[in-house]
């Protein structure tokens, strides 16, 4: 183990410097106001120019609330309008903001033009942490889908679902996966995003609203000479849009470029038919020409490379133009016949633009016409209070943890505690440097990771023991036991991260979440257990204090246990607990499903308190409340922003849905508010509206689900062939099955719900669950190559037996922590934590009394087999891990 203290030095400067990238990724942690923001990107924020663009915008959000609702689209507004004159006086051209930006950050940054400074200046402003609607509620946009020729009639509804998943595809190329969009009544979509800032809302809105409808239309032939007789009316004061000399079957389209430090309008005569439309493009990515203008880049599948081919080939020497959703972005010359099947779009681009145009051409367009109907400010789906808890809790259980290795490892358990420290704030760091959302389960799966990140040090430190007692030196006991417990930490680790790459790439929404925050664990945990631990211990053995022996409490010194014998009676249980999971998970039917899956009657209420200084009802409570008469229930505050109430009007929105038949009626919904009123008399509600609210898992949503999860146990197999056999990857994936069902059919028992909660801890079950297994798998593997003479059925005993006190003690350690979330975090990460719980102790049983067993009879007959299969080899154990 022992280095140089030139190589020590360079690993310590690798470890500081990966600790303070990270850790200084989590600031700021607040908003800040996008006008500042604006200002310190200035050369001189004093320049009367830039004072005037600001008081324009400041004075246009003012006057058009609803039009200039963020500062970002009031700002690139008023560069628009205010006008400076060119060099010779001769000419008036819009504000370029790049002119007035710092040239060191304009070429950092490589900013080109107004909208890649409205972006740089909304990304500074942003906190860095992007917390989930539960946890700082967020924006929800109405949608009004007004149908084009594609999607009206029966189809309507069949478009409106592939609408919604298209969305969600947009946001998800954003890294928004934490979104909640479902069907809001025949012709309305709501879209929730977690809590943003006021400027990331208006490039969100431009995201949604996008059409993504491309079309390549032909340049009139005309144009020389029409344009300068349009330019003409424009500068005699005109109406663009009322120009009485447009030739027929064509329009006058806006084009953007930059020439040295002014910004042009130029406009093209172009032609309303439409040769070829987008909808064959396969692919999409944003690049760079040799000139160093941002460009998309587009790949048409095999009918739309034949089509662009006969476009093309027939019309050499025409300007093709290309017009998305209404905007001409360019007007090239066909110089030659095109059939390579790519397009290449170029453009006066931002490069936040230019990725979500590209994004959108490859979500594929919406066959709708999309208004925004109302803008909603979305309070915390749960209370200041839950919040606290569920952090005091995890905090709790974590403490207890760290203080648990303390005592039990000495010198190494502080070793351990430093590790887990770092990996926290290493963790944070990462989500926030990959605009990973922060919501309330994905706290307690930060913490339950904490928990589990601990398995990587006990392992090690087992062998450690081992090496010491065999009377080796410190520091070899040390290499030796970091060497040893390496193939174990990689291949649980490992497969955790294949599993994750998987679930990240064929998942959509929360699963790609989950599966980003998953991968995330992996690495830090492997950067702070392995090689952070490594270096701490090395930096120790430096110190002139002459250790010669790490000291650790010992549990189970001799395990002798015959798990062998027990077997059947495992089989048994194992069989029993699928059987009733199974039959409940039928028996509930529809029931065992939350309002996540199903949907529900979505109520907005007027909320008013009689004393105005009385705080919001918890929504938990009001869910208890209704809970009571048999209905489940959300309860969402919101501010709502439309035309009627620009300056927004506080509700309540409640989704329910009776448990019996699942339909709220008029006179139920009513009497439900009644039932509110007289819980809570402070407070006077009253119903505004009544519509039906569609389920935020749709279809789409699980087929994509399914597919991700069989998609993983493949990959699973694959790799535990690879570096097992192939015995061994059936092995665990029953016994991964196994835990998922018992632990899903426990909870539904229990009278527990299937809801998003519900998926993410099943997900995060699916993640670590394996873990056990892989340690016991990897003993096998080990003893099978030195232990000679011994049945199958005794290498499995003596694994068990050996790795007995390091699958007991990982376990107390998640256990810790998941009983304090689930005593004292409160109601919002209950459900999350009980199937963990139960996934947890489902898991440590799999892996002693099902995932060994299956590899113990499918190799019976191996290893010179004596009569008696079942005698165990217990006598040869040692307490190592």
């Amino acid at each position: 183990m022992k280095s140089s203290k030139s190589a020590f030095a360079i690993y310590c400067v690798f470890a500081i410097a990966v600790i303070a990238v990270f850790v200084a990724a989590m600031f700021p942690l607040k908003q800040s106001d996008f006008y500042e923001t604006f200002s310190k990107l200035l050369s001189d924020p004093s320049d009367p120019t830039i004072q005037k663009v600001i008081e324009l915008a400041k004075a246009k959000q003012q006057e058009d609330k609803i039009k200039y609702l963020y500062p970002s689209t009031a700002l690139e507004a008023a560069a628009r309008e205010v006008k400076m004159p060119s060099a010779d006086g001769s000419a008036a051209y819009s504000v370029d903001l790049v002119h007035f930006v710092k040239p060191v950050i304009v070429k950092a940054q490589k900013l080109q033009n107004n909208g890649d400074v409205i972006s740089l200046v909304r990304k500074n402003a942003s906190g860095a942490i992007r917390l989930g609607i539960d946890l700082n509620g967020g924006a929800e946009f109405l949608l009004h889908l007004q149908a084009d020729e594609k999607a009206q009639g029966a189809q309507f509804e069949t478009f409106r679902d592939n609408a919604i998943e298209t969305l969600r595809k947009r946001l998800e190329a954003q890294n928004y996966f934490e979104t909640e969009i479902s069907p809001a009544g025949q012709e309305f979509v709501s879209v929730r995003v977690p809590s943003v800032n006021s400027d990331d809302r208006a490039n969100l809105e431009k995201l949604i609203l996008r059409s993504a409808k491309l079309e390549f239309r032909f340049v009139h032939p005309n144009n020389d000479s029409e344009v300068p007789k349009f330019m003409a009316y424009l500068a005699n004061g005109g109406d663009p849009d009322a120009y009485p000399d447009t030739p027929s079957e064509a329009e006058f389209l806006s084009e953007e470029r930059r020439d040295g430090n002014n910004l042009i309008t130029d406009y093209t005569l172009v032609e309303t038919t439409v040769q070829m439309e987008g909808d064959n493009i396969k692919d999409s990515y944003v690049t760079m020409n040799e000139f160093g203008q941002r460009e998309i880049l587009l790949f048409f599948n095999s009918a739309g490379t034949v089509q662009f081919g006969e476009i093309t080939g027939a019309n050499v020497g025409r300007r093709l133009a290309i017009v998305l959703d209404g905007q001409l972005y360019s007007a090239p010359t066909l110089l030659s016949k095109i059939d390579g099947g790519t397009a290449r779009i170029t453009g006066s681009f931002s490069q936040d633009e230019a990725k979500s145009v590209s994004d959108a051409l490859k979500s594929g367009s919406l066959p709708f016409v999309i208004t925004i109907a109302s803008r909603s400010d979305i309070d915390a789906t749960v209370g200041q209070e839950t919040i606290r808890k569920s952090i005091y809790s995890g905090l709790l259980g974590t403490a207890l943890v760290m203080i648990f290795m303390l005592i039990y490892y000495r010198l190494a358990g502080l070793v351990a505690d430093i590790s887990l420290l770092v990996n926290a704030g290493v963790l944070l760091g990462a989500m926030a440097a990959f605009d990973v959302t922060l919501t309330l389960p994905g706290i307690a799966g930060i913490i339950l990771t904490l928990g589990m990140a601990v398995d990587a040090n006990v392992l090690i430190y087992e062998r450690i023991r081992e090496e010491q007692n065999a009377g080796k030196s410190l520091e070899f006991a040390v290499k030796t036991g970091f060497d040893r417990a390496f193939s174990a930490i990689f291949d649980s680790n490992l497969t955790t991260l294949f599993t994750g790459a998987i679930l990240y790439w064929q998942g959509t929404g929360a699963i790609k979440g989950f599966a980003m925050t998953l991968v995330i664990g992996i690495f830090t945990t492997m950067f702070s257990a392995v090689f952070l631990s490594r270096l701490l211990f090395e930096f120790f053995l430096m110190l002139p204090l002459k250790i010669k022996k790490i000291n650790m409490m010992m549990f189970l010194p001799h395990p002798h246990f015959d798990f062998i014998k027990f077997r059947f009676v495992g089989f048994g249980i194992s069989a029993l607990l699928i059987l009733v999971s199974i039959t409940t998970i039928f028996v509930r039917g529809r029931d065992a499903l939350s309002i996540d899956f199903t949907g529900g009657t979505q109520l907005i209420v007027s909320y008013v308190p009689k004393d105005k200084t009385m705080d919001q009802i918890p929504s938990g409570e009001i869910e208890k409340v209704l809970a009571k008469e048999g209905f489940d229930a959300k309860a969402t505050y919101k501010k709502i922003t439309d035309e009627e109430n620009v300056d927004g009007r506080s509700v309540l929105e409640l989704v329910v849905r009776d448990r019996g038949t699942g339909v709220v009626s008029q006179q139920t919904a009513d009497t439900l508010i009644a039932k509110l009123d007289e819980a809570y008399p402070d407070v006077k509600l009253t119903k505004l509206s009544e519509s039906t609210l569609g389920a935020l898992i749709g279809a789409a949503f699980t087929r994509s689900a399914i597919k991700a999860l069989i998609c993983a146990m493949i990959g699973m197999i694959i790799y535990m062939v690879i570096r097992f056999q192939f015995s061994y990857s059936i092995a665990a994936n029953i016994a991964l099955i196994h835990d998922v069902i018992v632990a899903t059919g426990v909870y539904l028992i229990c009278g527990g719900q299937i809801s998003l909660q519900v998926v993410a801890s099943l997900l995060t079950l699916i993640g670590y669950s394996v873990n056990d297994t892989i340690v016991i798998f990897d003993r096998q593997r080990e003893n099978l190559a030195t232990r000679k003479g011994l049945t199958y059925f005794q290498i499995v005993d003596l694994s068990l037996n050996q790795t007995l006190a390091r699958t007991i003690l990982t376990s107390l350690c998640v256990l810790l922590v998941l009983i304090c979330q689930l005593l004292f975090g409160g109601d919002g990460i209950r459900d999350f934590v009980a199937v963990i719980l139960i996934g947890n102790v489902a898991g440590c049983y799999s892996s002693i009394f099902v995932s060994p067993m299956i590899t113990a009879y499918w190799h019976k007959k191996e290893r010179n087999v004596v009569a008696d299969e079942g005698k165990p080899a217990a006598k040869e154990a040692e307490p190592v891990a």
